[in-house]
């Protein structure tokens, strides 16, 4: 269904390599977190932006002031929402197959936040969030407290739609990441990121067209009974 399943296949391999390369070269915790972060290396400071720094779209950072890690960083944040929202449609569903969209969500974007850990630990690489994360997170947090109190077909269809918006906002934000990775790990995994997002997109959009055309044969059939009562 994934049009980025090569490229997921292809950054698996990358991680083992990376992971193989770095045997005993430093000291982790339990969790699998570097346990001193002196080690983590970095190709230029951590730094945040300024708003005359960002482009008037937010959704494409400026790779001047962003490193690998405020881009993992950034990740995490486009996963949580994701998640967030496909959270409230299971919590008070009606259509199975918005249902199915909602629990996709969930297991890809959990699942892609996963493997974004692992390659940061791998690379020894600490997620810290710029300040643009700050404006990301309130964006996609507003379209997630759009859809709470909602309930039954009025959430589906406010989900689905709210997928379309968010599916291309989300999409945005990557790939301006894609040019502002440094490492080819972490450009790998923000590509496949981007073809996941496009893939949602597609998917959300489809549903919409099919959840669309349903309610205006619906509307024809009631126009056709009232017609018809009123004939008699």
């Amino acid at each position: 269904m994934r049009n980025a399943g090569w490229v997921q296949g292809g950054l698996a391999a990358v991680i083992l390599a990376v992971s193989v390369a770095c045997a005993g070269g430093g000291d982790y915790t339990a969790d699998g977190d570097v346990a001193d972060s002196t080690v983590i290396p970095r190709t230029q400071p951590v730094t945040q932006e300024s708003p005359g720094d960002v482009a008037a779209d937010s959704a494409t950072p400026s790779g001047k002031w962003l490193d690998d890690g405020n881009v993992l960083a950034l990740l995490g944040v486009l996963n949580a929402k994701q998640i967030d929202a496909a959270n409230v449609e299971l919590g008070a569903w009606h259509s199975d197959t918005v249902r199915a969209l909602a629990a996709a969500m969930v297991a890809e974007h959990g699942k892609l936040q996963h493997t974004a850990d692992s390659l940061a630990a791998v690379l020894r690489v600490a997620p810290v969030a710029p300040a643009l994360a700050d404006s990301i997170t309130a964006a996609l947090q507003a379209r997630v407290d759009s859809l709470r109190g909602l309930g039954g077909q009025n959430l589906d269809r406010a989900f689905v739609a709210e997928q379309v918006a968010s599916a291309q906002l989300v999409a945005s934000y990557l790939k301006g990441l894609i040019g502002v990775a440094e490492r080819p790990e972490v450009q790998l995994l923000v590509t496949t990121a981007d073809a996941d997002a496009d893939a949602d997109l597609e998917r959300a959009r489809t549903l919409q067209t099919a959840m669309a055309a349903a309610d205006s044969i619906k509307a024809d059939s009631l126009a056709e009974r009232r017609r018809g009562r009123q004939i008699r």
